[in-house]
């Protein structure tokens, strides 16, 4: 019988008090134990660090949040476990069943993949955006990318080197024999896309396996979803040549949806259409800003990176306004 191998669960948070026992929870209630639970905590205000301290298998390491970035963090969880596997996600996500790290794991089902990106999808809560809710429309289908080597990748067109970058750090599990040949770059927003193509470059396959579920939110508004539209617009003209179309419908057509809502009162439709013209608004007016700063080359496209990479997007936590 070949024994079950280690897995190490790394969960980087920062003001997490909301979500966090119920994160904590769904790790432990999964079919497939985990070895070891490291929180690193950048500097919580909110008791995050008093709910990690209630949970025997959690490890709280607390680092300055100057010292924080996507990259950095995630690789000082990787240097203090101990798994053959490691398991990213953050504070407030949970598992939507019990299987999510069995599927997780399943997925490894060659020796040159190395990781596997589950999908984050929307629960049906009143308090989510409702356009947003997880309804799926087919089965859920196991995709593998590989390359082979860096020409082959670099030689792929960009939409085929694009989709391939399948990872999701909210949802994410590497092999520890990977992550010590290629580790994550320092980068305060997109390291797991980074990882993508450092591994696919490397010779590396990857798995999506989209039945690997999370239930994960951010409320957005009109300021957070220009700021991730720019820095998705630059991160993907640096690494493959391409820009994102917009990802949030019209609002007029979501309004339709709102309608057919049974759920949903009319001051709760009125609210989320707001919120959908808002989040419209700022991929618009972010596109608009990404070209007009590629117009003017590598010193614009420099200038708009210092700008918006240089800190994450932050994202609308519970409790706080939904400003545009």
């Amino acid at each position: 019988m070949t024994e079950q191998p280690r897995i190490s669960v790394v969960i980087p948070v920062k003001n997490e008090a909301v979500g966090m026992a119920a994160c904590l929870d769904g790790i432990l209630a999964q079919t497939v134990a985990v070895a070891e639970i490291v929180v690193i905590d950048s500097g919580s205000t909110d008791g995050t660090q008093d709910i990690v301290r209630r949970y025997p298998k959690a490890r709280l390491i607390e680092i300055p949040p100057t010292d924080d970035n996507h990259g950095d963090t995630r690789s000082l969880g990787v240097s203090e476990s101990s798994g053959d596997f490691v398991l990213f996600t953050v504070g407030d996500a949970r598992p939507v069943d019990d299987r999510w790290i069995a599927r997780m794991l399943a997925g490894f089902i060659d020796d040159d993949v190395a990781a596997v990106g589950g999908i984050q999808v929307v629960a049906h809560d009143r308090r989510n955006n409702p356009l947003e809710w997880f309804r799926p429309a087919s089965e859920p289908t196991r995709t593998i990318h590989r390359f082979g080597s860096a020409e082959a990748f670099d030689a792929a067109d960009a939409a085929s080197r694009q989709d391939a970058c399948v990872i999701d750090d909210v949802t994410s599990m590497y092999r520890r024999s990977f992550l010590r040949q290629v580790p994550f770059r320092r980068a305060v927003y997109g390291e797991d896309m980074l990882i993508c193509v450092d591994a696919l470059r490397a010779g590396h396959a990857l798995v999506r396996e989209p039945a690997a579920q999370v239930y994960h939110y951010h409320l957005q508004n009109y300021r957070t979803t220009l700021q991730r539209t720019v820095a998705v617009c630059i991160m993907r003209r640096e690494l493959f040549g391409t820009t994102p179309p917009a990802q949030v419908a019209h609002p007029f057509r979501e309004a339709v949806r709102l309608l057919r809502e049974p759920s949903l009162s009319f001051r709760e439709r009125l609210h989320w259409w707001r919120n959908q013209r808002e989040c419209f608004r700022g991929v618009v007016d972010g596109i608009a800003i990404f070209e007009e700063a590629a117009a003017q080359g590598a010193e614009g496209l420099a200038a708009l990176s210092q700008e918006y990479l240089g800190a994450p997007p932050i994202p609308v936590k519970p409790g706080q306004v939904d400003a545009a």
